[in-house]
């Protein structure tokens, strides 16, 4: 388990289980966010921007960039929430 995280367990039967604090849940919820916006920002910065680059006509990468756009400002503006 990494620092700073709150422990979660995973079994077939009982599926996730996180504490009964709203806290903790909260703080599990930002953590992935923050892990997703990194994994989106170098998807975007590394092979969606170069494809772009290369073919700014393209309808296809055009829809692409839009959307994950869209993903990455979500995903900012909640790991940046106060609660």
């Amino acid at each position: 388990m990494k620092e700073g995280l709150p422990p979660v367990t995973y079994d077939r039967r009982d599926g996730f289980q996180l504490s009964n604090a709203s806290e903790v849940w909260i703080a599990y919820e930002r953590a992935v966010f923050r892990s997703e916006l990194h994994r989106v920002t170098n998807f975007i910065t590394g092979i969606v921007a170069p494809h772009s680059k290369k073919t700014p006509e393209d309808e296809w990468i055009r829809l692409v960039l839009e959307q994950l756009g869209g993903v990455k400002a979500t995903l900012e503006v909640l790991t940046r929430m106060e609660r």
